[in-house]
């Protein structure tokens, strides 16, 4: 048909000044038809996960369009079948894909169930040249049979808005063939923290579409930490008046760029039945989790009672005082017994998460009623097993639970330290979800430059889909078979905004998809191919504005040299500093400069960029580094001789929360000429525990100081302050002028250019 419209264009460029206006406009409408029944397309091919058989014959093909049906004589399908009819509306220009009850002859799409399937995942997809069917033996299988044709179908399939007719296509040819599919786990799991960045239902829809889409059937929602309580107690109702809010007024002090506004919220009961009703019809279970007994200055602050009673701050890794609930209080177990029965009655997941991770245990030490007893973190978690088991769940629990005593054969353990904890967990006949922190904590950094922790190492993407739940481990088939499968997570005390969990997770939960789903995963470059021939375009139907994989920058031979991953990508750059965007400088061929430092690449994805990097084998900032003196009338609890080491890498922690009047002081041994001076706050690329409130100063006398920068937050550096000496700079000041966001500060060193 396209071959067609040329030649008839080309005909019409001879043609077109010899004809009238009313064979001109007969002329225009004749190739807008044609255009418009042009859009027929071939079926994509790029399924994730990959389906463990398919055969594709040659030659023949179903098309589906407008004269399209689906059939489905099953009363318990008919979920499947209205959800494959809303989908293919939306990318298709006609068409109403009306459900009917049987089959007719020819152009329909059936929805089956058979007995003899392997397992309720399993599922058939056959197509012939005048009908596909989908057979399954439940309707689980059968969605996931809805899954894999859906990623055959144009991307805006996936729309979540309104998609414009012109964008629509007519028909789809999909080949003649068979897929014969079933997961090698049959748990595949993803967790979110909203705790710490609280997310609305909206957001909490749309990433149970995508799980969905991509055949996770686990949703681990970590509700509860130090920073938020997000799930309504009516019994309790402090619990979200007061721990699910943070700010400057609020008991929860602000923490992880919330600001000094209230930020906050959490989900009402009836919010939360319907978000479970909505999983649950696409084969999404939800594991709640409230992090138990550590992790919880959310509860200390809206029930303080719960607390041992001891003077002494204690804090935990993550630098929180005061939040683990006594163990030896017997009123603390009335009240989780009625927290959880609320809880079960909303969630019907069988596994219910309880935490018991990072506990610090010395205020049980000091406590009269916890130093009483043996092993209080083994004797909280088996009161809870029996909680639990009266309200008829199983406990799950990060792998700590596992020390200090036994626990019941049927707990579920998370593993996330390491594979020889997950391989404990196994020994002792636990069964045992894969969460290993240095594959499957999405929240760690994807390169070096890049936002995100560390204390897992670098997980790249390829690092991710690297993982296998039981091919790294030492276990024989009996064991093998209590590793549930894997799961992803991710953490939200460094996303500071929303949008960085979609840096974070996509197109890592397509890694994961592969990894629980493939019974013999692909290699990475066939993985990785299919991202880039179609489910990058996938994702951006989606909306996620998923993570762009940097280019490779380096300087050599007077040359700067950038590539992509791959050729879809284009790569754009500056000259002066500044970020790329879509106006910028196409790359194109090596750069010849003598400068190269000032030079910044990113690479675009239509209209989305990568982080923006200089060459990876220069120094692209040329920070001084003169002699310098610090003072300060804050503690710290390192050598406050690092804040002047002009190490990045190094920090100095305030062994107190900093208030109005504190301050920092650099002097120079001389004078030093720089066009400026920063200071920024927190983890170098984490954007935490940094100052909220404060202001550098500088002076070219050290007498006499001048109004620098007030600290504002960015997305990389967290909260920083600038100032522009006009000439040779002595002294520099940080001063506080309010709240902190967390109870310790940390401070880098100054950096100056």
């Amino acid at each position: 048909m396209k071959i067609i419209i040329a030649l008839f264009v080309i005909l019409l460029i001879f043609r077109w000044n010899k004809m009238k206006t009313s064979e001109r406009l007969i002329v225009a409408l004749i190739i807008a038809f044609l255009y418009i029944h042009s859009t027929t397309i071939k079926a994509n091919l790029d399924i994730v996960p990959k389906p463990a058989k398919m055969e594709v014959s040659k030659g023949e093909s179903f098309k589906i369009d407008r004269k399209t049906v689906i059939v489905c004589g099953d009363d318990d399908n008919t979920f499947n079948a209205e959800y494959l009819q809303r989908h293919l509306q939306t990318a298709f220009r006609k068409g109403a894909f009306k459900i009917q009850p049987n089959k007719r002859a020819g152009n329909y799409i059936s929805i089956e169930i058979v007995d003899n399937q392997d397992d309720k995942e399993s599922y058939k997809l056959l197509v012939n040249h005048d009908c596909i069917r989908i057979l399954a033996g439940s309707r689980e299988g059968a969605f996931y049979g809805i899954q894999t044709l859906l990623q055959m179908m144009p991307s805006n399939v996936y729309a979540r808005h309104d998609v414009r007719k012109r964008d629509k296509t007519n028909a789809v040819k999909v080949p003649t063939m068979s897929i014969s599919d079933s997961p090698r786990f049959h748990y595949r799991g993803m967790h979110l923290d909203v705790s710490r960045t609280f997310f609305d239902t909206a957001f909490i829809y749309r990433f149970i579409d995508a799980l969905s889409y991509y055949k996770i059937n686990n949703f681990h929602w970590h509700l509860t930490d130090d920073q938020g309580w997000r799930v309504e107690i009516k019994s309790y109702p402090k619990l979200t008046e007061i721990g699910a809010w943070r700010g400057a007024d609020e008991l929860l002090k602000p923490a992880y760029a919330s600001g000094m506004e209230r930020n906050g919220g959490f989900y009402t009961q009836e919010e939360i039945k319907s978000i479970v009703r909505y999983a649950s019809d696409r084969n999404i279970n939800i594991i709640p989790e409230i992090d138990l007994p550590g992790h919880s200055k959310a509860v200390a602050v809206s029930y303080p009672e719960v607390l041992c009673k001891t003077k002494g701050k204690h804090y935990s890794v993550q630098w929180e005082s005061n939040n683990v609930w006594c163990v030896g209080r017997e009123e603390n177990y009335t009240m989780l017994d009625t927290i959880i029965g609320e809880m079960a009655a909303l969630f019907p997941s069988k596994i219910f998460h309880i935490g018991g991770d990072e506990v610090n245990k010395d205020s049980w030490r000091e406590c009269p009623l916890c130093s009483e007893i043996d092993e209080p973190q083994s004797h909280f978690v088996r009161r809870l097993e029996q909680i639990l088991a009266k309200h008829g769940k199983t406990m799950g629990g990060w792998d700590e639970i596992i020390d200090g005593g036994e626990l019941l054969p049927e707990t579920v353990v998370y593993a996330w330290a390491s594979l020889d904890r997950a391989m404990k967990s196994v020994k002792e006949g636990h069964p045992t979800v894969m969460q290993i922190a240095q594959y499957m904590y999405f929240d760690m950094r994807q390169s070096d430059d890049e936002r995100g922790l560390k204390w897992a190492g670098i997980t790249s993407l390829e690092k991710a889909y690297s993982f296998d739940p039981t091919g790294d481990v030492n276990l024989n088939d009996d064991e093998k078979k209590l590793v549930l499968g894997p799961q992803g997570g991710c953490w939200s005390e460094c996303l500071g905004v929303q949008d960085f969990v979609d840096y974070q997770v996509f197109p890592k939960l397509l890694a994961l998809s592969e990894i629980g789903w493939c019974q013999t995963k692909p290699d990475y470059g066939d993985f990785k191919q299919r991202l880039f021939n179609s489910q990058y375009e996938r994702l951006d139907a989606m909306g996620w504005k998923f993570r762009i994989s940097p280019p490779e920058v380096v300087y050599e031979k007077e040359r700067l040299v950038a590539s992509a991953e791959n050729d879809i990508l284009q790569i754009r750059y500056t000259n002066d500093g500044s970020e790329p965007d879509e106006k910028s400088s196409r790359y194109t061929n090596p750069i010849k400069t003598n400068n190269p430092e000032r030079y910044r690449f990113a690479t675009f994805y239509k209209y989305r960029s990568s982080i923006a990097r200089g060459a990876r084998n220069i120094e692209t900032h040329h920070y001084l580094k003169p002699p310098t003196r610090v003072e300060s009338n804050i503690p710290f609890f390192e050598d406050i001789e690092r804040l002047v080491d002009y190490d990045l890498n190094t920090y100095c922690f305030t062994s107190r929360e900093i208030a109005d009047g504190d301050y920092i002081k650099f002097t120079f041994d001389e004078p030093v000429e720089c066009q400026s001076i920063g200071m920024c706050t927190g983890y170098y690329t984490l954007a935490v525990y940094g100052i909220l409130n404060g202001h550098i100063e500088y002076s070219y006398d050290g007498e006499k100081y001048y109004l620098g920068d007030r600290f504002v937050y960015d997305v990389t550096d967290g909260y920083r302050a600038f100032c522009y000496p006009q000439r040779p700079i002595k002294s520099v000041k940080v001063v506080i002028d309010g709240i902190s966001e967390h109870e310790v500060t940390g401070i880098q060193d100054l950096r100056i250019e």
